[in-house]
This record gives structure tokens, C-alpha cells and sequence, in this order.
């Protein structure tokens, strides 16, 4: 474990990933089947300025754990495209239908969540296999992704050609039974 200090907030590693031998624990924990990619993320602290838990995107004066913005672009871009660790279909699973069905049990509307069919909810992010990857660092914390072209939240545009509409909010919280 390691702490690292990007200006006002000390971070917390478990696993340097700059370290083969210890990223190498993440990715035999990825070996399993139905290891879900995820985050836990950390609650964004405001370093400057008031506190506006609705502000959105969040701006600079925010910082958090960079994998709070990157987990799943950087595990497209890692483990897929660069190590071939997974398919493209299997870290999309994983990133999707995996994490939604560990939720489930506590949280029935997940059922909705993570699958493309009929009665889903319409959440898509539409992605350049070639190009997605994490942008956020521990510096830049929330730094979006590139690579993402379209988003759809409950069937509306939240990013729609790479740009993201800051006046769509069409999300609903998913509450435990």
C-alpha cells in the first residue's frame, strides 16, 4: 500500500499498477469468470470553493480517485486492446450484465440494468473500440474519457458525438428492496 499526494487529498493504493508483479494480482482476479469490473470510486471532495454535489460535469476544484472517471474506458483499453487479457465482449459483460447481477438481489430494478432486450432500460455507451481509454489521473482526477462518441441514459442523449449535454439528467437512482 502507498499514498500519493496530488495537492490537498492523499490517496490510498492497494495494488500499484505501475508494478507487474502487483497489477498482476488484478488481472488473475479478472481470470475468474464472473470477476465484474467496477468501482467502488470515492465521494468527489471539493478542494476550493463550495460544495455543489449537483454540479455537473464536476469541475476542476473536484478531485477524487482517478478510476471514479476511468475504471471502465481503462479496462477497454488495458485489458483489452493493449494486453488481450479479454474479449471485447467479455469486458463489456463484465462491465455491464456481471455488476448488474451481483446488485440485483439487494436492488431489483438492476434486472433492467446491463442487458440490451425489450423491457431493459435504454442505457447504452457507444465507444471507439481503437481509441477509448482512460484520461483521468491522480492529478486530473475527473478528467473524462475519450473514445466514448454517444451515451444514452433511459433512451436520451446525455453525450451525444463525444460532447456531453450538461442539461440532460434523465437518470433515476436505483434504490434496494
Amino acid at each position: 500500500m502507498r499514498a500519493e499526494d496530488p495537492g490537498a487529498l492523499a490517496f490510498v493504493h492497494q495494488v500499484d499498477e505501475s508494478d507487474p508483479a502487483a497489477f498482476g494480482v488484478v488481472q488473475r482476479a479478472l481470470a475468474f469468470p464472473d470477476a465484474a469490473v467496477a468501482s467502488d470510486a470515492i465521494a468527489p471532495q471539493w478542494t476550493a470553493g463550495p460544495r455543489d454535489p449537483l454540479a455537473w460535469p464536476l469541475p476542476p476544484r473536484v478531485a477524487t480517485h482517478p478510476r471514479t472517471a476511468g475504471t471502465f474506458a481503462r479496462t477497454l483499453r488495458l485489458l483489452v486492446r493493449e494486453q488481450g487479457a479479454l474479449s471485447l465482449p467479455e469486458a463489456v459483460r463484465r462491465c455491464t450484465l456481471v455488476p448488474a447481477r451481483i446488485v440485483q438481489p439487494a436492488a431489483p430494478a438492476m434486472r433492467r440494468k446491463g442487458r440490451l432486450q425489450p423491457g431493459s432500460d435504454a442505457d447504452v455507451t457507444i465507444f471507439d473500440p481503437d481509441t477509448v481509454s482512460d484520461r483521468s489521473t491522480y492529478t486530473d482526477t475527473t478528467r473524462p474519457s475519450e473514445g466514448i462518441r454517444h451515451v444514452l441514459v433511459g433512451g436520451r442523449f446525455v453525450v451525444r458525438d463525444g460532447v456531453l449535454d450538461t442539461g440532460a439528467l434523465p437518470g433515476r437512482a436505483v434504490r434496494g428492496a
